[in-house]
């Protein structure tokens, strides 16, 4: 299913885009599900609270939070998430640029230019998406990174805690860890039982961490120094 956020304070704006949307996926067969935002500062924090887009249709110019600032945020989060702007952009040119825009829109929107830069927008989605893959009983399961929260070890199996609910497979945490060390998302092993989504965690001690789930898990001694220096590392790079 295609994530998909539209942010901007003008309803009739929004109304059509939602409107595109559907017509155009109907006709492409592609499941969507479609959040509308009226203000930067209320999609930001719907982001903050784990929930990811695969695109994001933004406009530059809202009283709450800009566009520009929105997109900011989208950025420092490392998320793979692509940016359409709906708004006229040569003021905001060099702004626009360090926040890697996918495509502008101008507004009165072309129906065609519309339709042409959503099917570039979900050819790169597609060839972006980053799974973990893993069998069970037979059954082979390819899981959006984005929605893993964490992994964590049981005896001969591996869980895996997501968004939406837990799988398990029989591995261990080593290789897991491994397997996803060369992607976009970044796991940080914290406890021999557990491997954990930087992106989800929302406070840290030196003894355990809170995520944004509300679960809390222990950091062992083991690896409180490599936590703490990987989690600084990161927070830098934001």
């Amino acid at each position: 299913m295609l994530r998909i956020a539209i942010c901007d304070d003008n309803i009739p704006i929004t109304t059509e885009i939602e409107t595109l949307l559907n017509s155009i996926c109907n006709k492409y067969h592609v499941l969507l599900k479609i959040d509308i935002f009226f203000d930067g500062k209320t999609l930001c924090q719907h982001i903050q609270s784990h929930n990811y887009y695969d695109l994001i249709y933004l406009d530059i110019e809202m009283k709450e939070m800009n566009g520009i600032e929105a997109a900011r945020l989208v950025r420092s989060l490392k998320l793979p998430t692509l940016l359409i702007y709906i708004s006229s952009y040569d003021t905001y040119f060099e702004q626009l640029f360090e926040v890697e825009p996918f495509r502008f829109l101008s507004k009165p929107i072309a129906l065609v230019q519309f339709e042409n830069y959503f099917s570039a927008a979900l050819n790169r989605i597609m060839d972006n998406t980053q799974f973990f893959t893993f069998s069970f009983r037979q059954e082979h399961y390819k899981i959006p990174l984005s929605e893993i929260v964490y992994f964590e070890s049981r005896r001969r199996d591996v869980i895996i805690h997501t968004t939406k609910k837990d799988y398990r497979f029989i591995g261990k945490l080593d290789s897991t860890e491994r397997s996803t060390s060369n992607h976009t998302f970044s796991f940080i092993r914290v406890h021999q039982s557990f491997l954990v989504n930087f992106y989800y965690i929302r406070s840290l001690s030196p003894s355990s961490l809170i995520l944004a789930t509300g679960t809390s898990l222990p950091i062992s001694s083991k690896y409180r120094n490599q936590v703490s220096d990987h989690y600084l590392k990161l927070c830098e790079e934001l």
